[in-house]
């Protein structure tokens, strides 16, 4: 565990005391630190600097109290974003709980698996995501708008100059959607061993 996954460790454990960050709510903090290093990448003015981990803990030992105070107000933004966005369920999903979307998505799984260009599409939605505020999940919801993009474009020729801009404004037009969209947009079955703990 390096200091910075620490640092929000910390932080979250003080504005949530009840959750078992190194247990069963591990996917929080794993989470939690993937988006900050996605808001540094996307927000630093020398994005590509700070997003290394050691820069990052260079600056922690330069400007310790700087670092902490971003933290601090990061990562109680990321959780009001994270009480928004992520969902809990009990039980098993029904087949009618199931958005209608998902069948197309997994459609496009093949599609996804040989897209050339992915890794720049996940960062452009990634920016545009962030850029419109939303800092929970972006890997996830990045990739989910690229999908959802994937399984409108029927025979999509990435290497078409015309057709690949058209997607990629698309794509960033479904991430705005996402970031405007209020209420929650993961969910997470629990299962029944978390009580058993």
């Amino acid at each position: 565990m390096n200091c910075i996954e620490t640092l929000i460790e910390e932080k979250i454990k003080k504005i949530d005391s009840t959750a078992d960050l190194r247990g069963a709510d591990r996917k929080m903090l794993q989470l939690a630190c993937q988006d900050f290093t996605n808001y540094i990448r996307f927000t630093s003015k020398s994005a590509f600097n700070l997003c290394s981990e050691e820069k990052l803990l260079e600056f922690s030992k330069n400007k310790p109290f700087e670092l902490e105070m971003f933290l601090a107000v990061w990562t109680s933004m990321w959780v009001r974003k994270w009480q928004q966005r992520v969902k809990l369920f009990f039980g098993e999903r029904t087949k009618n709980g199931q958005n209608k979307n998902f069948s197309n998505i997994a459609k496009t799984e093949s599609n996804w698996q040989t897209l050339e260009c992915k890794q720049e599409l996940i960062d452009i939605a990634k920016f545009t995501l962030i850029n419109n505020g939303e800092i929970c999940g972006t890997q996830n919801l990045a990739e989910n708008a690229i999908k959802t993009e994937l399984s409108k474009s029927e025979n999509l020729n990435i290497l078409d100059k015309a057709q690949a801009l058209t997607f990629m404004k698309n794509v960033m037009r479904r991430a705005h959607e996402i970031a405007k969209t209020t209420g929650p947009l993961m969910f997470v079955e629990v299962s029944k061993a978390y009580y058993n703990q």
